[in-house]
């Protein structure tokens, strides 16, 4: 049967007041419920990004243990500090490799030349320099301890936390750090007073720089720049390639670690929040029902209620399907969330109502556009459009939500008797006025929707009533078509008719002529006769002349 514009317009209000329940209590269970319980979003997400790191304070490092590395990376580089990194026993130099700091030295003077100016080097370990000094030898580290220290990369993908048995306490433990900063392939054999200029300087920046007297490092020392460069690439690469190794590792099995748990926990929680929210809508519905009713007649208030909840378990269990159907979205869009997060905080650091914004606001958004690419069966386009936009809307309400929930929770605080409860008023009130926010706003765009559907109706009511106008006019010439079609078939009629008895009367004619030909031609035949007689009676009559005429011209 159809509806009326004002009864579906009362069909949608009511829908609107059905909406505005569903929408309260999702949210207050789902978002502003399930989500504060099970999840603890923090600054920066829950993998530790270079880029948060490198910042000053450790507000967005992930874990306590990149935390302890954060301090160690901005302690001051000092003789202290530059013992951690030495192979100055044999327990560093067995962590490093096996060998001592004197046996690499001993190993590159065997080798015999100064890797940075080419000279040969002595077996006592003296070499001459450009002006023919003998001077002694000694290992550079080409990216040097100071450099390693102070580059932030290097502790979050190399540092080690190890907590002391004894205390309890985290201590950083830099032996990757000392291991690379070591390694051969950072070392280099040159003479003592450019080793001593350089120190902690960038090897490259050092050998190019410009001296007092317009020379440069390289011109005072006679730096070979084909073998510094040399040094130089190789040393920068071995750092660079074992860093950025070290941090893909350690981030690529954190980011499985921690997305396989946020998969985990928001699968759970959209599972939990079908089932529960169903459950308390059941609940409210049939208690409202049975408080305006009342009991059925012939049973106790005990049947009634329990064959209520009954029926509420029933409409959950029939839920399950979708809970799961819920649960695997819930725990792709968990993951995704996840890696995009720690995308983003690559290149922003993201405060954790942010982190929550995404993990949200990506579900809400691959549900909208797998409504709008792929809609249900028996659903138009038009319908999942609309379907889709107001899940969209729900996202974006929900979104400004969570960054408006810490603000009410502050002011909450402000008052003395909701102190110990103003993270809980906080997130049932936010997700009270975002629940009746996106039902409102849904409510507008099926308005919206409807509006253009009845214009579009209008418009097409339009045209068919102009064709109907312009059928009728059709019709009318047709009929006086027809009109003088039938006119001029009768006379057709009367010409047939005409016809007929001319053909009648010319049938006739034609027989009355037949006998007059045939009487002409028996009247010629008899004309001819008489002709014949009267030319015989005529030549007797001439001859009868002559005859008398000879008798009276005898006489």
């Amino acid at each position: 049967m159809d509806l009326t514009l004002t009864e579906m317009r009362e069909q949608r209000l009511q829908k609107l007041f059905s909406d505005c329940q569903q929408q309260v209590i999702g949210q207050i269970i789902g978002p502003f419920g399930l989500s504060t319980a099970m999840f603890d979003d923090k600054n920066g997400g829950n993998v530790t990004t270079l880029h948060n790191f490198s910042r000053d304070d450790d507000q967005y490092v992930a874990t306590a243990s990149d935390r302890a590395l954060h301090t160690h990376s901005k302690t001051e580089y000092d003789e202290q500090t530059r013992a951690q990194y030495e192979i100055d026993t044999k327990t560093k130099a067995k962590a490093a490799g096996g060998k001592t700091w004197e046996q690499k030295r001993a190993e590159r003077i065997a080798e015999g030349r100064d890797e940075y100016t080419g000279a040969e080097v002595a077996s006592d370990g003296t070499t001459k320099t450009h002006r023919g000094e003998t001077v002694t030898v000694e290992l550079d580290h080409v990216v040097s301890i100071g450099e390693t220290h102070r580059t932030a990369k290097n502790h979050l993908a190399l540092g080690d936390v190890v907590v002391d048995p004894a205390t309890g306490e985290q201590r950083v433990d830099a032996g990757r750090m000392r291991k690379m900063v070591n390694d051969d392939d950072n070392l280099a054999l040159t003479n003592k007073p450019a080793n001593g200029s350089k120190k902690a300087h960038d090897l490259d920046e050092w050998a190019n720089r410009e001296r007092p007297d317009g020379s440069t490092n390289a011109d005072e020392f006679g730096l070979d720049p084909a073998l510094v460069d040399a040094a130089y690439q190789k040393a920068r690469a071995h750092a660079d390639r074992t860093a950025n190794r070290a941090l893909l590792k350690k981030q690529a099995g954190e980011l499985f670690t921690t997305g396989g748990k946020q998969a985990a926990m928001m699968g759970l929680r959209q599972s939990m929040g079908v089932l529960l929210t169903e459950l308390v809508n059941g609940l409210f519905n049939e208690f409202k029902v049975l408080i305006k009713a009342g009991v059925s007649a012939g049973k106790s208030l005990f049947e009634e209620i329990k064959e209520r909840l009954q029926r509420v378990i029933a409409s959950v269990v029939k839920k399950i399907p979708d809970a799961a159907s819920q649960a695997l979205q819930g725990g792709v869009s968990g993951f995704m969330s996840n890696l995009i997060t720690f995308l983003i905080n690559n290149f922003l650091s993201t405060a954790k109502r942010f982190v929550t914004i995404i993990r949200d606001g990506l579900l809400g958004l691959v549900k909208a556009m797998k409504m709008i690419m792929f809609p249900p069966k028996g659903m138009t386009n038009d319908q999942a459009i609309q379907e889709g936009l107001k899940i969209l809307t729900t996202v974006v309400v929900t979104s400004v939500g969570f960054l408006l929930q810490e603000s009410v929770a502050t002011f909450l605080k402000t008052l003395p008797l909701l102190l110990p409860v103003a993270d809980i008023v906080a997130s049932v009130l936010v997700g009270m006025l975002t629940g009746l926010l996106s039902a409102f706003l849904a409510y507008q765009l099926d308005n919206l929707f409807e509006r253009y559907r009845y214009g579009y109706d209008e418009k097409l009511l339009d045209a068919i009533t102009l064709d109907g106008r312009l059928a009728e006019r059709l019709a009318s010439d047709l009929m006086g078509q027809a009109d003088v079609s039938l006119r001029s078939i009768g006379k057709y009629a009367e010409s047939m008719s005409s016809y007929e008895y001319v053909e009648s009367v010319l049938g006739n004619a034609k027989q009355a002529s037949q006998a007059t030909a045939f009487s002409l031609a028996a009247s010629i035949e008899t004309a001819k006769a008489q002709v014949k007689e009267t030319h015989q009676m005529v030549a007797y009559l001439d001859d009868t002349h002559a005859m008398l005429d000879d008798f009276f011209k005898a006489r």
